[in-house]
């Protein structure tokens, strides 16, 4: 079964500095929301994706009693951001997560039982709406900071997306290619197949991330989520912002390293002419 991108949860120590970092990059962000459980998140919005800004708001509101718990998504964000600043999780698109998580189970993941939380989200015109989600989680013993879950949106789409918010001043439109460095990469191809997601995520070696992008970035991580590819209409439109914070030309991409922004690495790749 091949599955579709969700979102991809970056977290950072910072969220107005992440937020005005990439409205700078020529992407419209949306108004921050707070979690019922001590985080709190702006989105960009895609083309039925989006990228979450995440961030540790309320601290106290992180419950210790959560580590009895197979997994918690606060704590386990939290910790990630003790280490390092980065994609902490990839989510994937889910119609039923209950079924989703039954299918992660047969495919040997460690499941914890769904995740089920409600938040405000603030519509283009200010006003505010309800939205829910239930996240599935596929965790694996190699992945321990490259954590994968589904996301299935409880309320209606209209809900969430809105124009306002999926148009971009850089044109940017979809994430393509999520990149996953690993020490063993090989081990952990097999297990991103197994839960289908070998369309999306490419796991790498350190060697083969340095000869792919040409940098040998010190934030690269060993054994997590490098990074991600995101399409835009034309490299033209983003590249003076980008390179004004670091980013480099190869193979006509623009290529922002991950000590450049935020611990993780953005590919800019313009979307492929039609034949």
């Amino acid at each position: 079964m091949s599955r579709s991108i969700d979102h991809l949860v970056l977290c950072v120590n910072d969220l107005d500095a992440a937020c005005d970092a990439y409205r700078k990059l020529g992407f419209t962000v949306t108004p921050r929301a707070n979690h019922p459980f001590g985080t709190g998140n702006a989105l960009i919005q895609l083309d039925g994706m989006y990228i979450e800004l995440l961030t540790v708001i309320e601290p106290e509101k992180i419950a210790e009693t959560d580590l009895a718990a197979p997994f918690s998504f606060p704590i386990y964000n939290r910790d990630y951001l003790r280490q390092r600043e980065g994609m902490s999780m990839l989510a994937l698109q889910s119609r039923d997560a209950e079924k989703d998580r039954e299918a992660f189970i047969a495919a040997g993941a460690a499941v914890p039982r769904v995740f089920k939380f409600e938040r405000e989200a603030t519509r283009p015109d200010g006003s505010l709406t309800d939205v829910a989600f239930s996240l599935a989680f596929a965790n694996h013993p190699l992945l321990r900071h490259a954590v994968t879950f589904v996301c299935q949106h409880r309320h209606p789409p209209q809900n969430f997306y809105y124009p306002e918010y999926q148009t971009h001043a850089n044109g940017a439109y979809a994430v393509g290619k999520v990149f996953l460095m690993h020490w063993a990469a090989d081990a952990v191809s097999d297990f991103v197949a197994e839960i289908g997601t070998n369309k999306i995520v490419e796991a790498l070696h350190s060697d083969e991330m340095v000869t792919r992008f040409g940098i040998d970035d010190p934030l690269f991580p060993t054994d997590g989520f490098a990074g991600y590819e995101i399409i835009v209409d034309r490299i033209d439109a983003i590249a003076e912002a980008a390179q004004s914070m670091g980013a480099i030309h190869k193979k006509g991409r623009l290529i922002l390293p991950p000590s450049k922004f935020f611990g993780t690495l953005i590919v800019f790749k313009a979307k492929e002419k039609a034949a």
